[in-house]
């Protein structure tokens, strides 16, 4: 099971603003090398994470070559963030204020926690009680129950 680490409340008002506030929060803990905000930019640039579910959420992850230890950074911003839709034209945005970023280094781990999270997203309850949750603990609750 990979370790989840978890912000709440955060007040960043663009992706740009998202990574680097949580490469920061990450390189702190030890998990990512400072090149990690770089390599998300330019991978959500190419290929966006946002996900069109109700309410949307976004998937940001990068290739594991700037991770020291896995873990899924789940994030509850204050107001929502305009993210390109997964798979969808330029104009398809979705704005979600739920985010799970996974920072895993090997490319088996990370497609099978991929798969499990959109699994878990689409059934509803974990983004339901992420953006239930009024303080950090309910918010940890919520997706070591759901995720």
């Amino acid at each position: 099971m990979v370790k989840k680490e978890f912000l709440f409340n955060t007040s960043f008002n663009t992706k740009e603003e998202l990574f680097q506030g949580a490469t920061e929060f990450l390189v702190r803990k030890g998990y990512v090398s400072e090149a990690f905000e770089t390599a998300l930019n330019t991978r959500e640039k190419a290929f966006p994470t946002g996900l069109p579910t109700v309410p949307p959420v976004a998937i940001p992850h990068t290739d594991g070559t700037f991770v020291k230890k896995d873990t899924i950074l789940c994030i509850v911003n204050q107001q929502e963030i305009v993210f390109n839709e997964m798979g969808g034209d330029e104009e398809d945005i979705v704005r979600p204020r739920v985010f799970f970023m996974l920072v895993l280094s090997e490319g088996e781990t990370h497609l099978a926690q991929l798969q499990n999270l959109i699994e878990k997203i689409q059934g509803g309850e974990l983004v339901a009680k992420s953006l239930g949750a009024k303080n950090l603990e309910e918010f940890e609750r919520a997706v070591n129950l759901y995720l």
